[in-house]
């Protein structure tokens, strides 16, 4: 029997768009150990054009480790107090934020309007 195929990173979909001076950072598929430094290194470059707010979208996000939340938390360092908010309407994202604390910082949001107000 051959060998399997070695297992590939899961991909990971990021979309960027500005709303004023609100990044709206929408990302789709795993945020896992292979993944989260790609998406670490997407949140650092949004954070150089100096956002006043930073919305990160995780709606279509299907895994979230907790390599995921130290970009969030390393995102919430570099930014004023409550400028960095989540979308989040699943439990597959807001569980880990609430889970570990993240969430009396970082505030998550239903909808992306409602995150940006």
């Amino acid at each position: 029997m051959p060998p399997s195929p070695p297992d590939l990173p899961a991909e990971l979909a990021v979309t960027l768009d500005w709303r004023g001076r609100a990044a709206v950072l929408s990302v789709a598929g795993e945020i896992d150990l292979a993944t989260a430094p790609e998406f670490g290194e997407v949140v650092e470059q949004v954070l150089a054009g100096g956002p006043e707010k930073l919305v990160v979208d995780l709606r279509e996000v299907t895994f979230f480790c907790s390599a995921g939340l130290q970009v969030l938390a390393a995102a919430h360092r570099r930014l004023a107090e409550r400028a960095l908010r989540v979308v989040s309407d699943s439990p597959v994202t807001s569980r880990p934020l609430k889970t570990t604390g993240l969430d009396t910082w970082i505030g998550i949001h239903p909808t992306i309007d409602e995150a940006l107000q």
